[in-house]
């Protein structure tokens, strides 16, 4: 789910953010417990979890030089169950925290929000309200890097580009008993339109370089249009380039991805 702050701006257009601040500078937690490191949220894998040792709970970060974020995510967690509500909140070094968004979720599905912090912030938080204290997978802040115009025609979601593999279940005179399960992922290409070379070479070249060493990254379709279409992926294809046509003004870009697809 994506919840979109007033004050969020590009709500109608493609990104991707490929930089977690948390990674960045000096990781703080208010408590962990003996297998529920906080450490575990800053990934790459989505298998190993934040569980804190009381509530309420904060996962916070102090930056070397301020950094303007305007998305958060929460991936692989159990927030809905638990009854948590998730607050994002930044400050300036020796300031107090500002509150900049807001969600209780109501499931446990991946959670993305979306906001404008109105300046950069040194320090960067998410704060964990409830009863309960909750498992995270993945705690991502970071700014988006919006995509010219987005993507081309032919492009399929990837909420609708599951990878079910199924386990049938029949007797041996052939009853059918139901199917399982084996495998659930998303996967999809994803084609952008035709991009100005100066946003190829500039803009966007550390996020090429990112994808193409594999590396996770935030894909957001069109927020408000697709409030499903937001996912944490990585590369599945080949690395990500340009191919340009006459006069080199344009190159056609696309993405094959791989997505983690939770509860």
């Amino acid at each position: 789910m994506i919840h979109i702050e007033p004050s969020a701006t590009g709500i109608s257009e493609s990104a991707v953010t490929y930089r977690n601040v948390l990674t960045e500078g000096a990781l703080s937690w208010s408590s962990q417990t003996p297998d529920g490191f906080a450490a575990n949220t800053l990934g790459p894998q989505t298998y190993d979890y934040w569980t804190p040792a009381a509530m309420p709970a904060t996962l916070a970060v102090a930056l070397p030089d301020p950094v303007d974020c305007d998305c958060a995510a929460i991936i692989a967690h159990t927030l809905g169950s638990s009854g948590a509500t998730v607050h994002v909140e930044g400050s300036l070094a020796g300031a107090s925290w500002v509150t900049v968004s807001t969600v209780t979720p109501a499931d446990d599905r991946d959670l993305f929000m979306l906001f404008s912090a109105e300046q950069p912030y040194s320090r960067w938080r998410i704060r964990i309200t409830g009863p309960t204290a909750p498992a995270i997978g993945i705690a991502w802040i970071g700014p988006r890097l919006f995509i010219p115009d987005g993507v081309a025609a032919g492009y399929k979601p990837l909420n609708m580009a599951l990878d079910i593999e199924l386990k049938p279940s029949v007797t041996r005179g052939g009853q059918y008993l139901g199917v399982s399960v084996k495998k659930k992922g998303g996967g999809t290409s994803i084609p952008l339109v035709p991009q100005r070379r100066w946003w190829i070479q500039s803009d966007a070249a550390p996020f090429i370089e990112h994808y193409n060493h594999g590396r996770p990254f935030l894909w957001i379709s069109c927020p408000d249009l697709h409030p499903d279409d937001a996912h944490y992926c990585w590369r599945a294809g080949d690395t990500l380039s340009a191919s340009f046509g006459a006069g080199s003004v344009y190159g056609d870009m696309s993405m094959e991805v791989s997505a983690y697809v939770g509860s």
